[in-house]
């Protein structure tokens, strides 16, 4: 036997065998890769996902006050279900979680005193627009409770911008005794007195778009008077154009006691094509700068020194003036009492009042125990009453 022969044939049967083995080890090894790589894969998306959903979990209603001058609430808002309208009722429920969220803010900032008198005006400026006020909100959680639908959500509120507006509620007309303007503007053009009313019918806008009501009668308790006068100026350089320049003076005033709410001068000049054109045109630049503040300073006025003229006829003596001032002093609504004049049995009292109106006080005046009053006039800012006789203890 040749054994040299036969250890070849040897080595090679165990070269192939380690060959195959080889080949066996690599195709595993690549199989278990891939399946490692597939496991990993779907691993990692796994974990992609559940990060994506912890994420999501984690920032889910975490809205947060983004300054000082912002509040975060959380409130909720219902509605009818109405003929199986789902969406119609979910989008309603959600509205009104709006405007409570709003409220809830509100309620910091106003007594509930004042949120029952106020509440159509709140309504009408600020609840029946929560875009204006409501930065962001989320859901929380909506439901169907019956036939209502519920909607509960966290909101981030601008109080600041809430806070100012109002206060800018403090000043509208109808919470300082809806006063009736009138106006008597009378206007010079060319040294001449003219039949127009420029200056006034600008002005009048502008007290009306202030929230006041303006009449054109002669009975009213705020008058706004004034004078404006328009010369020539030149039509020299102007390439046919004409220049008139303006000035425009009025001076606002109680009616009842003449006090002086409020005064303001301008001068503006005015070009147009003709004489009467441009008189007209600086006539009105006059009174559209004067317009911009002259009805918020009234209404400012008349917030801070809300003071009411109380006519009283039928005042026997001094001593009974005295006794009947230190009862309307005694009036929660009253911060103080002055006696301006008396004379030929009729006092002229000046009130300052804490709160409420001249219809308020003079309620408050009918139903005093202490004098027997008949209130003859009712204005927005004076009240004229009679003492009855054997009036006072």
């Amino acid at each position: 036997m040749d054994y040299k022969g036969a250890t070849g044939v040897h080595r090679n049967n165990t070269e192939k065998t380690s060959v195959k083995f080889c080949e066996i080890l690599w195709l595993n090894y690549r199989t278990i890769c891939y399946i490692g790589i597939l496991f990993m894969k779907k691993y990692f998306s796994l974990l992609l996902l559940f990060t994506v959903f912890a994420g999501c979990a984690s920032t889910k209603h975490k809205i947060k006050a983004t300054s000082p001058n912002t509040e975060v609430v959380e409130a909720e808002g219902m509605a009818p279900i109405v003929n199986n309208d789902i969406n119609g009722a979910k989008k309603t429920s959600l509205h009104e979680a709006l405007k409570n969220a709003l409220g809830l803010v509100i309620g910091v900032y106003v007594s509930q005193e004042a949120l029952v008198s106020k509440a159509i005006l709140i309504e009408d400026n600020i609840t029946s627009q929560t875009e204006g006020y409501i930065e962001k909100y989320d859901v929380i959680k909506e439901w169907r409770d019956g036939d209502f639908y519920k909607t509960k959500i966290k909101a981030l509120v601008r109080k600041e911008d809430l806070s100012a507006k109002l206060k800018a509620l403090e000043l509208e007309p109808k919470k300082l005794g809806n006063p009736v303007v009138s106006l008597k503007i009378d206007e010079i053009i060319d040294s001449q007195p003219s039949l127009t009313k420029y200056a006034e019918s600008e002005l009048k806008n502008k007290f009306i778009e202030a929230g006041f009501t303006v009449s054109d009668s002669a009975i009213s308790d705020i008058i706004v008077n004034g004078k404006a006068d328009s010369n020539f100026n030149t039509d020299a350089g102007l390439g046919g154009m004409i220049s008139y320049r303006a000035t425009v003076t009025v001076a606002v005033m109680k009616t009842g006691s003449s006090d002086v709410l409020a005064t303001d001068e301008k001068t503006f000049g005015g070009v147009d094509v003709t004489k009467s054109a441009a008189a007209k045109s600086s006539i009105m630049n006059c009174a559209k700068k004067i317009g911009e503040q002259l009805p918020q300073t009234v209404l400012k006025f008349l917030r801070e020194r809300s003071v009411v003229r109380l006519t009283v006829s039928n005042v026997e003596n001094i001593n009974k003036l005295n006794d009947f001032t230190r009862s309307v002093r005694a009036l929660t609504e009253i911060r103080d009492c002055f006696v301006r004049n008396y004379s030929n049995s009729v006092a002229l009292l000046d009130l300052d009042l804490k709160k409420g109106t001249a219809t308020d006080i003079a309620k408050r005046l009918e139903q005093n125990t202490n004098f027997n009053i008949k209130i003859t006039k009712t204005g927005a800012y004076d009240i004229s009453a009679e003492l009855q006789t054997g009036s006072g203890k």
